[in-house]
């Protein structure tokens, strides 16, 4: 299928790579401000997408989804994007990765991504997810802002995570090694759903060493409460 993309960040990237790589036609960009997405396909003015797609891909940012939705002439294109947490605009769907996007201009592909839908034509978001050697799943309007949090918590967060890890562990040079640790404990947590999942001193219930961690910690007080929280969470698991 024919695909116009509005925008130049992370998704539309993604997306427009990916069409390149299946092999379907792409009939233009419309971009605000420069981007490599660019280098995807022609230029074009939004009038120009409207006429010579069959889908239209809204990949800017969520606050302005709606504003080039109906900046957008009267089409028989169908409208998509990539938002996790808005509903479909114009009659067409959503269709968010849950996958973290790498940059603009660095190798991003949508292939065993799981590409979470909502609204109308399910049989043309399932030819993409196919095409694309996606997975699939449909997510109904209502649970989106819960959908989409739960996917900031399996992503973002982790990666603001790292970062404290990285700026209190006193070792330089150990970025990979604190990668190396999390995907580690990913494994624990993908081959376990009981208490198992968890190691360290809150899944021992050693509460003197969480003490010294938190009086540790005391010189960033917000990182002390998050700490203390998660601690909690998983002394949880324990009952």
């Amino acid at each position: 299928m024919r695909l116009g993309i509005v925008g130049g960040g992370r998704a539309a990237w993604a997306f427009g790579s990916t069409w390149r790589r299946i092999g379907w036609p792409l009939s233009g960009v419309a971009l605000r401000s420069e981007s490599a997405v660019s280098q995807l396909a022609p230029g074009r003015t939004t009038e120009e997408l409207a006429r010579d797609s069959e889908l239209i891909l809204i990949a800017v940012s969520d606050r302005s989804i709606e504003e080039v939705a109906a900046s957008i002439p009267p089409t028989n294109a169908i409208v998509f994007h990539p938002s996790g947490i808005l509903t479909s605009v114009r009659g067409g769907f959503s269709l968010h990765p849950l996958k973290s996007l790498p940059p603009v201009g660095e190798p991003s592909d949508l292939n065993g991504a799981l590409l979470v839908f909502e609204g109308a034509h399910r049989d043309i978001a399932g030819r993409i997810a196919d095409a694309a050697g996606a997975r699939f799943a449909e997510i109904a309007p209502e649970q989106k802002p819960l959908y989409h949090a739960a996917a900031v918590f399996g992503s973002n967060y982790i990666a603001a995570l790292l970062d404290i890890a990285e700026s209190l562990i006193g070792i330089e040079h150990a970025r990979e090694d604190l990668a190396a640790l999390a995907e580690s404990a990913i494994d624990n947590w993908r081959a376990h759903t009981d208490a198992r999942r968890f190691t360290g001193p809150a899944a021992r219930g050693d509460r003197a060493v969480l003490e010294r961690h938190l009086e540790a910690l005391q010189r960033d007080p917000a990182v002390a409460e998050l700490y203390r929280i998660l601690a909690e969470r998983i002394l949880a698991t324990r009952k």
